[in-house]
């Protein structure tokens, strides 16, 4: 029964996803700042939405708003760039996620999982690049993107696979929650 009273347990086990997930982004966030590239113009893989979206999809509610909105706006402080653009696109796409993780029925495969994280991370990015366009600043160019946006599409699974199995955090797609 998925409606009755949570236990101590269960209140146990969710602060622990939310203090997991702002450990692992935050993680995620410095290796994304450590100098990690083979090549100084090397695109890296966007680690720390790899980390978000396992959560959003694996763990929705491990996921509020409020810790997203904070985390995504910290990305942006540390990162560069427009600041608020980074976040209300990442946390839009969060927002997609836990919809989908929601809606979709327990045993979803890995592989659509994947596609949808990928997928709603390239709209975040052509939204945070649009943003920058309506606001007259200057945007990078879109072919200067991609290899941002594929490197990270290739990372998620990679990401996912680490978390699940070596950290064993969140449920399998094919696991029903019972």
């Amino acid at each position: 029964m998925s409606g009755g009273a949570a236990g101590p347990g269960a209140a146990f086990r969710r602060a622990a996803e939310v203090l997991v997930l702002l450990l692992g982004a935050l993680a995620a966030l410095m290796a994304q700042l450590a100098p990690l590239a083979p090549l100084p113009d090397a695109p890296m893989p966007d680690l720390f939405w790899c980390v978000l979206s396992f959560f959003a999809l694996r763990r929705p509610e491990a996921t509020p708003m409020l810790l997203v909105f904070a985390l995504t706006l910290t990305r942006d402080a540390l990162l560069g760039g427009p600041l608020g653009a980074g976040a209300l696109s990442l946390l839009l796409g969060t927002e997609m996620l836990r919809l989908r993780a929601r809606a979709t029925p327990a045993p979803r495969s890995l592989l659509g999982d994947w596609a949808a994280a990928a997928l709603v991370y390239a709209a975040a990015v052509g939204l945070q690049w649009l943003m920058m366009a309506l606001t007259f600043a200057q945007p990078p160019s879109p072919m200067a993107l991609a290899p941002h946006v594929a490197t990270t599409a290739l990372a998620i699974p990679l990401i996912a696979g680490f978390l699940r199995y070596v950290l064993r955090l969140g449920a399998s797609p094919r696991e029903s929650e019972a």
